[in-house]
């Protein structure tokens, strides 16, 4: 015997589950049909040239046109609904989260072009990053990449940027972690090949220049001469604009550095930079190293357009100028790392940084530079 609300095989109750099952897959086919229609069309020949040209684009489209994915899509009516943070990340990042961001430079043969294939490469850039998905805001802080500190397994005081070079992604976290207190969730290095393969993807970056600055590096492969104004780079010079140091103090290395982040984000809004995706995801994928999948960083990058730029804010953690170092300015930098990591509860922020010798004269920080708006120089 079968209790009262129980259904038979055949009962209407399993054949209308049946039916909202097969009437789903069949909208589903039904989307992907249509969408492989526009893709052999105009619109489609373009995304079809996409295809082709970009191994990522290709993976990101099959990814897409799972049952799952598309069902995502179709139900939200937006292309871009499963690159949604949500959907990207676990549970418990899908508030904010933390990103260490590096750009690293690499060794060359002297006096040749080629890249010496066992080091890791110096971060010539370190920004610790806090996104905030709640209050739709991005707090980046600058690290110089001259400031003092113990890096583990290392007896002696060491510069920032030699973690990456003697141990990578990990062994700059877990510097970071034992320096800071600050324990990046996830951690992107891109080469600074990476860099300009981006920044001529996107068609260069429009960035004042406030003075001559001329340096040649042969070890490094870095000759960087550029004339005062506002004008167009393309990815050498701008590689060139970001890394040069000789001429200014970490600090406005560092400014520097935040501006192009300001003039590349400027560029990926662009519409006409469309047509470079294919460009921008091969350089992602060919040069950038990071535990962040894919699918997580373009869900960043697109998440990241579509806040107001006044909820993106940019500083330098305080520091000391000495005669071989930067060292960290401690309390000041507390209050920082307590104000952007932890809702600014200074008690949770462990600063473990090398202590400035006593007559250090301390570093005032450069003022804003003052960037002129005039028409780019051609």
């Amino acid at each position: 015997m079968t209790g009262g609300n129980q259904q038979e095989p055949g009962s209407g109750a399993t054949r209308r589950n049946m039916q909202r099952k097969r009437n789903r897959i069949r909208r589903l086919r039904l989307t992907a049909a249509a969408l492989f229609f526009v893709l052999t069309g105009s619109a489609g020949a373009v995304l079809g040239s996409f295809y082709w040209r970009s191994p990522a684009f290709r993976n990101l489209v099959n990814n897409w046109f799972k049952p799952k994915n598309l069902y995502t899509t179709i139900t939200h009516h937006d292309p871009l609904a499963i690159y949604n943070p949500s959907l990207q990340f676990p549970t418990n990042q899908q508030h904010s989260m933390n990103l260490l961001i590096l750009g690293c430079d690499a060794d060359y043969v002297h006096g040749k072009p080629v890249p010496i294939a066992t080091s890791n490469g110096r971060s010539d850039a370190m920004m610790l990053c806090h996104v905030d998905f709640d209050k739709q805001s991005v707090s980046l802080v600058s690290i110089p990449r001259d400031t003092a500190v113990h890096i583990p397994g290392y007896r002696s005081i060491s510069k920032v940027n030699a973690a990456h070079e003697w141990g990578g992604n990990q062994l700059t976290d877990k510097t970071v972690y034992a320096d800071f207190g600050i324990m990046p969730d996830y951690t992107v290095a891109a080469h600074f090949s990476s860099f300009q393969k981006i920044v001529n993807a996107v068609g260069g970056v429009n960035l004042y220049v406030d003075k001559p600055l001329n340096y040649d590096d042969n070890w490094g492969d870095l000759h960087v001469h550029l004339k005062p104004g506002f004008q167009h780079l393309n990815g050498y010079q701008a590689m060139g604009f970001v890394r040069i140091r000789h001429s200014d103090s970490d600090i406005v290395r560092e400014q520097r550095q935040q501006e192009f982040l300001q003039a590349l984000r400027k560029q990926l809004e662009n519409p006409k930079n469309f047509l470079a995706l294919p460009d921008v995801l091969n350089a992602i994928t060919d040069n950038l190293q990071s535990n962040l999948t894919l699918e997580q960083m373009l869900s960043l990058l697109h998440w990241s357009t579509t806040i107001p730029r006044s909820n993106i804010h940019l500083s330098i953690l305080p520091s000391y100028l000495g005669r071989y170092f930067v060292y960290t300015n401690q309390p000041a930098a507390r209050k920082m790392l307590a104000d952007v990591f932890f809702n600014g509860d200074q008690s949770q922020v462990q600063i473990n940084v090398v202590p400035a010798p006593t007559r250090l004269t301390r570093l005032a920080m450069a003022p804003r530079r003052r960037i002129q708006r005039r028409t780019p120089i051609r």
